[in-house]
């Protein structure tokens, strides 16, 4: 039996050993076991994470981390080929070489290594007394990086490290046992399943006018308004925008192979009716950025499609049967979001779109940022620590009357447990150097999709697009604070690097 890396083949008569794995033949192989295996367990957290109110609290962040580092174990053990799994001949996959090679496991490694610094460093220590409760400072290691030492309970740099290494887990996991592109098709499509199921359980609060969660999920704190079952409006309207564009991109792919294959039947009807639910289910979450960033896809898929039909056209096939499908689904979209009552949305997205003078929550917004930079600009190096925004936030809050004071109850302060700009808090707790090592995975994940060529591949831009759309929703909220939006768009993100390296191959 032969043994080989698992991306370290060599041409001569391995050649067409891995044709055959790769699927570049015309009748593919099975999944191997375990890479089963790495998808029941991968897909499974996926949907867990939305449906356990977004993985906000703690039970749910543990429950997270385990199965991704059950995906993490299974995705490096070793895998043997043999009978139906290897036509051409057996042989033994050898996983371990792929990781070591990522460089994002080892970026994710050292950013995870700063903040468990910053956690055994502490520099401040949570005190608290009868009705109030305060920041005493420790001796901490001054050339090193500082947090605070604050309750797990509420958030300190331990919980950080429980968030953030599930999603880095579950990214090495899926980059390493993921061989195959029907194995992330397979993932992907869970996905949008998983999101279309929870589209429509918010589409049908928001027709029976629910006033809890699940209809009778009491002892949650939905102040910022729920969806389905994500406790805040505004990430589930980024949640679902991300798994919409995830949708379209796969309706685009199975509708290119239908098409180049003349194929009668093709999965894209199926896709195309759940971009409608998620399109639908972003309206109703009422979220005005998600709203608008939806719009705004809508515009550059419909004029992607359009594009497609006109080239198809040219080819003798006629593109206004596509055109008038796109326009019996526009009008759906318009009919349901009416009868819906959508107008809420819409009228969100005129206010926002007017500026912060008519809305007082963009005005406060705003003025956090500008607090958040204050801070953020006099520990700009290394930060306070992850997790300690809502902790130290109050000594810069407080020279903004506006976001500090209570006018209804004059001895109450407002507490601010994030900036809504993930961009800015993320400077003041982790520094330059934190966000520096952030920027490098970027960069690296960047690179690895430019040397694959992925701007041929209009299928992965839909995907790359619902990225930058969650990218940029961030600036105005706090979306990568919801651990299920953070891993669903790390995992998003290993998978397109995936797939764009096994469509290079092919091309």
């Amino acid at each position: 039996m032969s043994s080989r890396s698992a991306d370290s083949f060599h041409p001569r008569s391995d050649s067409a050993l891995l044709r055959s794995f790769r699927g570049d033949v015309r009748v593919p192989t099975a999944l191997h076991p375990l890479e089963k295996a790495l998808l029941v367990v991968a897909g499974a957290l996926l949907c867990f994470m939305p449906w356990a109110l977004g993985a906000m609290q703690i039970w749910s962040q543990y429950t997270s981390l385990g199965l991704a580092a059950l995906a993490f174990a299974i995705a490096i053990v070793n895998r043997s080929y043999r009978g139906d799994l290897a036509p051409q001949g057996d042989f033994k996959l050898i996983m371990w070489p792929k990781l070591v090679r990522f460089p994002l496991f080892w970026l994710g490694l050292l950013l995870l290594g700063y903040i468990l610094t910053q956690a055994l460093n502490t520099a401040w220590v949570y005190m608290k007394g009868p009705g109030s409760w305060w920041l005493d400072p420790l001796p901490s290691v001054s050339w090193l990086p500082a947090g605070m030492d604050t309750p797990f309970k509420d958030m300190n740099p331990w919980r950080v490290l429980v968030i953030y290494g599930a999603a880095w887990l579950l990214a090495c996991a899926l980059w390493t046992g993921i061989t195959r592109r029907a194995a992330a098709q397979k993932l992907l499509t869970v996905i949008v399943v998983n999101g279309t199921l929870l589209a429509t359980v918010g589409i049908l609060q928001r027709v029976t006018n629910a006033a809890h969660i699940l209809w009778g999920l009491k002892g949650v704190n939905t102040a910022g308004g729920f969806f389905g079952t994500i406790i805040y409006k505004n990430h589930a309207g980024a949640y679902l925008n991300l798994v919409l564009m995830i949708c379209v991109g796969l309706l685009y792919w199975h509708f290119s192979r239908a098409e180049r294959r003349l194929e009668r039947a093709s999965p894209a009807p199926v896709f195309a009716f759940c971009s409608v639910l998620l399109g639908l289910g972003v309206l109703l979450t009422f979220s005005r950025a998600g709203t608008l960033l939806m719009l705004l896809f809508v515009v550059i898929a419909f004029a992607a499609f359009l594009t497609r039909c006109i080239h198809a056209g040219e080819e003798g096939r006629s593109p206004w049967v596509l055109v008038l499908l796109a326009g019996v689904f526009a009008l759906f979209i318009g009919l349901g979001a009416y009868f819906l009552n959508a107008e809420k949305a819409l009228d969100r997205v005129g206010k926002l779109m007017t500026g912060g003078q008519t809305d007082h929550s963009v005005t406060t917004r705003i003025l956090a940022r500008a607090a958040t930079w204050e801070m953020a600009r006099d520990n700009l190096v290394t930060g306070w620590g992850a997790g300690s925004f809502r902790h130290y936030f109050p000594v810069y809050q407080r020279h903004y009357p506006e976001i500090y004071d209570v006018p209804w109850h004059p001895q109450a302060k407002m507490r601010w447990e994030y900036a809504h700009n993930d961009y800015v808090q993320l400077l003041a707790e982790l520094g330059l150097a934190g966000a520096g090592i952030l920027l490098a995975m970027l960069a690296c994940g960047a690179r690895h999709l430019w040397r694959q060529r992925v701007w041929r591949q209009p299928h992965l831009l839909f995907i790359l697009l619902a990225l930058l759309v969650t990218t940029a929703h961030a600036w105005v909220d706090f979306q990568f604070h919801n651990p299920a939006i953070l891993v669903l768009w790390c995992a998003t993100a290993a998978l397109a690097g995936r797939w764009a390296e096994f469509e290079n191959r092919r091309g």
